[in-house]
C-alpha cells in the first residue's frame, strides 16, 4: 500500500477481514482505550499524512484495518498486557503495547478525521443554501440577512477543521472564497441599512452634516456617516473621560468614596452643584459630569487623570478617532492650562463605548450607568421614545455654538438599542428628536433595523 504505519512492523498483506468480527474487536479496543484514559479530549496527534503516509479518511480506515488484522494474527508480535487478553481471547500471547499505541493513534486520528468532514458537510450545504436564496428574483433586507447568516456559519463550520486534517487545504480556500460572500452580502445590508438612516435623516429635517449610529447590545450596527467626526463633541466627550476614570479606580484600587480638592483654576459657567475650592468625591464628580453635564468636575477629572493617560486608554481599547485635548469653558470663561489641540470623537466611536458600558465591559459599569439613567436634561432622547413601544434608559447630551448631539440607550421592542446622533446645526433639537422617534418606530414595525 502507498500509505505505511510509522514504527510499526509489517507483517505481510492482511486477508480480507470479516466486517462484522473486526467491528465487534475495535469496539472492544475503543473500550480499553477509554479505561486507561487515552481517548478522552481528541488531541490532534499531528498530520495524518506525516503519522501513517496516508492521504485520505479511506486510507486511514485500510490502515487500521490492517493493524487490527496484524493483531488478530501475530502472536510474535504480543506482549505482557492483562487488559488485552479479553481483546484477544483466541491468542495465547498478548499483542505488543507499541502496536497497541498505534492503533489508539489510528482511532483518535479517524475520528478527528471524521469530524472534520462532517464540518466540510455541513459548511457546503450552508453555502448552497445562501446561493439558493440569492438566485430568487425578489431579495430583500430580511433575505439578505439570511444570506449573511448562512455564509458566517458555513465559515464557523469551517474554521473548525483542524490545521493538520486532510480537508484543511480545501477548508483554507473555501474560507476566503465564503468570506468574499459574507462581506458582499454585509457591504449590501450596510448600504441598506445606510439607505434606511437617511431617509430617517430626511424625514426629521437634520442637515446633510448629521451623523447617526445604532447598535444593539450584540453589537448589530447601523451607521451613516458614523465615521466621519462632528464639528465639536461639546459635552459628549465627557463619557470617555468617565471610562478612564472608571478604569484609574480599578488599577489603582481606588475607592470613588476618594474625595479631591477642585482647584480654582477649573472654574467656568456650569449649572451643576459642584464648586471651585470645594472637595468631591469620585462618585459625585462623575455623576456631575454626567448627569448635570458639569464642566468644572470635567476639567477637574481631566487634571486627575491626564489626557496622556485618557488617550492611551482609549487607544487601547481601539478607538482611534475619539481623543481627549482640551478641558470644557463654558460662554465665556476659560480654565487654567486648558490643554492642547482639540477634542475629537464620531458617533460610531461613541455608540460602541456605550455599548461597552450597557454590557459592563468596563470596570463598575454599574456607576456609570446610574449617572446616565439620572440626567437632567431630557429635552432629547426622552421625549422622543415617550408613547413609543420603548423605554429609555440613559442618555448623554452635548450642545455648543457648532453642534448638538446626543448618545442614549433604550429598550425598543424588548431589546435594548444605543442610538447616537449628531449635527452640527446647534439649533436642531426638534429634528433630532425626531430621528430618534423614527429609529425607534423602523425597529417596532420590522422587529430590527
Amino acid at each position: 500500500m502507498a500509505a505505511q504505519l510509522t514504527n510499526c512492523a509489517y507483517l505481510g498483506s492482511p486477508k480480507r477481514l470479516n466486517p462484522l468480527k473486526s467491528k465487534t474487536r475495535w469496539l472492544g479496543a475503543v473500550a480499553i482505550a477509554v479505561t486507561i484514559g487515552l481517548t478522552q479530549t481528541l488531541p490532534m496527534l499531528g498530520s495524518s499524512s506525516e503519522l501513517y503516509g496516508a492521504t485520505s479518511l479511506n486510507e486511514l480506515m485500510s490502515l487500521r484495518d490492517e493493524l487490527l488484522y496484524t493483531l488478530e494474527n501475530s502472536p510474535e508480535s504480543a506482549g505482557n498486557s492483562r487488559q488485552l487478553m479479553s481483546l484477544f481471547p483466541n491468542h495465547r500471547r498478548e499483542p505488543s503495547q507499541q502496536m497497541i499505541e498505534q492503533l489508539r493513534r489510528l482511532d483518535v486520528q479517524i475520528m478527528i478525521e471524521q469530524r472534520a468532514n462532517d464540518n466540510w458537510k455541513q459548511a457546503i450545504s450552508l453555502a448552497n443554501q445562501a446561493v439558493a436564496i440569492g438566485k430568487s428574483s425578489q431579495i430583500s433586507w430580511e433575505t439578505r440577512q439570511q444570506m449573511a447568516t448562512f455564509w458566517q456559519r458555513a465559515i464557523a463550520n469551517l474554521q473548525e477543521i483542524p490545521q493538520d486534517s486532510f480537508l484543511n487545504p480545501q477548508a483554507t480556500a473555501k474560507i476566503i472564497e465564503y468570506q468574499d460572500r459574507y462581506n458582499s452580502i454585509k457591504f449590501q445590508l450596510r448600504n441598506a441599512q445606510s439607505e434606511i438612516l437617511e431617509e430617517i435623516r430626511v424625514r426629521s429635517g437634520l442637515s446633510r452634516n448629521a451623523t447617526i449610529s445604532v447598535c444593539n447590545l450584540n453589537r448589530h450596527c447601523a451607521s451613516l456617516r458614523g465615521h466621519q467626526p462632528p464639528a465639536s463633541p461639546a459635552s459628549l466627550i465627557k463619557v470617555p473621560v468617565a471610562i478612564a476614570l472608571l478604569h484609574k479606580a480599578a488599577e489603582e484600587q481606588v475607592s470613588f468614596d476618594k474625595e479631591i480638592y477642585v482647584e480654582g483654576g477649573n472654574f467656568t459657567e456650569d449649572a451643576s452643584s459642584i464648586r471651585a475650592r470645594k472637595s468631591y468625591s469620585l462618585q459625585m464628580l462623575m455623576a456631575q459630569m454626567i448627569d448635570h453635564s458639569s464642566n468644572i468636575a470635567t476639567n477637574q477629572l481631566i487634571d486627575y487623570l491626564g489626557s496622556d493617560y485618557i488617550n492611551k486608554l482609549l487607544e487601547r481599547h481601539g478607538y482611534k478617532q475619539t481623543r481627549v485635548q482640551f478641558k470644557l469653558m463654558g460662554d465665556r470663561i476659560m480654565p487654567f492650562r486648558p490643554g492642547r489641540g482639540r477634542n475629537s470623537m464620531t458617533s460610531d466611536e461613541l455608540t460602541e463605548m456605550m455599548v461597552e458600558i450597557y454590557n459592563y465591559e468596563h470596570p463598575h459599569s454599574e456607576l456609570l450607568i446610574e449617572a446616565l439613567s439620572h440626567q437632567y436634561d431630557r429635552e432629547i432622547g426622552y421625549q422622543a421614545l415617550e408613547g413609543l413601544k420603548a423605554q429609555w434608559l440613559g442618555e448623554k447630551t452635548g450642545q455648543n455654538s457648532r453642534v448638538i448631539g446626543t448618545t442614549l440607550a433604550a429598550s425598543i421592542d424588548g431589546e435594548r438599542y444605543i442610538i447616537t446622533i449628531t449635527d452640527n446645526s446647534a439649533g436642531n433639537i426638534p429634528q433630532v428628536r425626531r430621528a430618534i422617534a423614527g429609529i425607534a418606530e423602523h425597529i417596532i414595525m420590522r422587529g430590527q433595523l
